[in-house]
């Protein structure tokens, strides 16, 4: 007669309740293995390869409880989007931002010897627009004007001078963009820069696109080239 093996403990009408209780898969699979490598004939022991392909099963699950918790936490931190991708998030990312030049409204640097290049649309015709930069403590180490500029798109590099003529240290800086229109009132001046994308990062923000060694938000960009 064949042997008919219930994980100890349990009932038939005890498993339907279980399977919505604290135990999951994982934990009913793991008492019914033991409860059949118990129960076994010792003159006809369990078949090694079925044994093989119940370890795998177990393997399994414990693989996707896995996956369910990384998803639990992706979804907690708001980078799962309603879709039921990464947000558009990570894998959308990987595919869609390595290796291009984007745009970010972002006004840090980290400064390296080469003269960054920073941009600043002006909603209307400026008498006077400045550039300060600033080091890591916020100290002004460069104050740069530049004079009237048109409404649109502007283009502004720094040349890594500070302001008495010698080169900045490397290292992190802001920059800040003043503008003053025709009647003499301060106009908002954004920064932005540009930069290779040359990784994605999950942080606990969500996900992140490493630019230049400084970490941007998804939701900072404003351009994507080729």
């Amino acid at each position: 007669m064949p042997l008919q093996i219930t994980a100890p403990g349990l009932t038939p009408s005890a498993s339907s309740t279980t399977r919505n209780s604290d135990l999951g898969k994982k934990d009913i699979f793991l008492k019914l293995l033991v409860a059949q490598m118990k129960n076994q004939d010792p003159l006809k022991p369990q078949d090694a390869t079925q044994m093989s392909a119940q370890l795998a099963q177990f393997n399994m699950v414990e693989q996707q409880t896995s996956t369910n918790g990384l998803l639990k936490q992706l979804v907690a931190n708001g980078s799962v989007g309603a879709s039921g991708g990464l947000g558009g998030a990570l894998d959308g990312a990987s595919a869609g931002y390595l290796g291009r030049t984007v745009t970010i409204n972002q006004n840090t640097l980290e400064y390296m010897g080469v003269n960054p290049t920073f941009s600043t649309n002006l909603a209307l015709d400026a008498a006077s627009v400045q550039m300060v930069v600033r080091d890591s403590s916020g100290q002004a180490v460069r104050t740069m004007n530049l004079g009237a500029k048109a409404a649109g798109a502007q283009s502004i590099t720094w040349n890594g001078l500070n302001d008495v003529g010698s080169m900045a240290p490397l290292g992190s800086y802001s920059v800040e963009i003043n503008a003053l229109d025709y009647q003499g009132q301060p106009m908002t001046a954004n920064v932005q820069r540009s930069g290779l994308v040359d990784s994605v990062r999950l942080a606990a923000s969500g996900v992140q696109l490493m630019v230049g060694g400084i970490p941007a938000n998804l939701a900072d960009i404003s351009e994507v080239r080729l």
